[in-house]
């Protein structure tokens, strides 16, 4: 990747150039993938993304997601405390559990630890319970939140392989199912939270005030450059007979955030080679160019009249970043429009014109330019003293 900045008056061009990497996704027969980038969702390479599969492995993603939402709008503090039903110590033992006392309080934040670092499916019960109410309203809250994340192919029946145990007689199980596409998804707004991915980040973890080691059962953290996340699970029969080994990795290099989803893998290596292959071969091809970074000093002084200083520097109000396949050829244009000069007072981050990136001609953002400081006009600061 070559860069070119030329400024003219206002105007700063970015040329990038270069060869076009050719892409074509890779083939296989087993299992379903996908892998996408984090910040628009677009999809990179795909094999069987829409098959279905056994959504509850995986669906302490979803609780954790859940809660993390929760506690953003106030509505359970990732403090508050959970005590453990004998509900969530009631699960089969074909279940993923950490030891959890019935009756014991844990803080909620420590029980997502735990779902993050070793997806302990006794631990997503317990905080599902805590952030609806109930199994079935947790279960609720699942589907309704998948439906707005765009997860149509996705149907909770049971909160981390645990179902609802009021069924009218003769009726089935609600179904419980979902696919590496709709899985994408949901990571998506999951790595948006940066508590989450330093939860999936840790190798281990000590819990229950140091009593139990948890270790990280994802296998790529620490091992391959960036992979700071999210879950593995194993996918079981009602009889413990093993159906598929699955993995949901995300790593960031530079500004360029990946997803990878590995479903239905045969063996336990297989997931972790088909992830690592996945996402190795998207930083090869792809790279997000953070074009202006929040904060990013414009080269246009303004000139204050009748302030306690004569000039200040705009700054960018906020960070644009374009993804996009290296080394391909394209014509990238930042300018702005700020006046010559303010007049005092100016308010600090107020907005003092617009800074527009433009792709082939075409508008591709506008962000507002702010002054980094206050300026009180002159003779303000004898005035308060007297």
């Amino acid at each position: 990747m070559r860069w070119r900045w030329v400024v003219c008056g206002v105007l700063l061009g970015i040329v990038i150039s270069g060869p076009v990497a050719a892409a074509s996704a890779a083939r296989t027969s087993d299992p379903s993938w996908i892998l996408t980038e984090a910040q628009t969702g677009q999809v990179l390479l795909e094999h069987a993304a829409d098959a279905p599969w056994p959504a509850h492995p995986l669906s302490p993603l979803m609780i954790l997601l859940l809660s993390v939402e929760q506690a953003r709008l106030g509505a359970l503090p990732l403090e508050a405390p959970v005590t453990i039903s004998a509900t969530a110590t009631g699960l089969g033992r074909y279940t993923n559990r950490i030891v959890l006392n019935s009756d014991q309080t844990y803080v909620l934040s420590d029980l997502l630890k735990a779902i993050a670092v070793s997806a302990a499916d006794n631990a997503a019960v317990a905080a599902g319970e805590a952030i609806a109410g109930s199994l079935p309203d947790c279960i609720e809250m699942m589907n309704a939140r998948a439906q707005r994340l765009g997860m149509l192919a996705t149907q909770y029946g049971a909160c981390a392989g645990l179902q609802p145990p009021a069924h009218p007689p003769g009726s089935a199980h609600a179904p419980d199912t979902t696919t590496a596409r709709d899985l994408a998804r949901l990571s998506q707004a999951l790595v948006t939270y940066p508590v989450v991915l330093r939860w999936s980040s840790l190798t281990g973890l000590p819990f229950d005030q140091g009593a139990v080691a948890l270790r990280n059962a994802n296998q790529l953290i620490g091992g391959v450059p960036g992979v700071d996340g999210l879950a593995v699970s194993t996918t079981r029969s009602a009889l413990g007979r093993i159906q598929g080994y699955n993995i949901v990795a995300t790593a960031q290099r530079s500004a360029l955030r990946l997803i990878a989803v590995v479903l239905g893998a045969p063996d336990s290596a297989a997931r972790y080679t088909k992830a690592v292959e996945l996402l190795e071969s998207g930083f090869a091809r792809y790279q997000r160019l953070n074009v202006v970074q929040r904060g990013d000093r414009l080269n246009a002084p303004v000139r204050v009249v009748g302030g306690q200083i004569s000039q200040l520097t705009p700054v960018a109000g906020s960070t644009v970043s374009l993804f996009r396949q290296r080394d391909e050829d394209r014509d990238l244009r930042v300018h702005y429009q700020v006046p010559a000069e303010l007049h005092a007072p100016i308010a600090a981050n107020e907005a003092l014109g617009e800074l527009i990136v433009e792709e082939e001609g075409q508008l591709i953002a506008v962000v507002p330019v702010l002054s980094p400081v206050s300026v009180a006009p002159i003779g303000a600061l004898s005035a308060a003293l007297h």
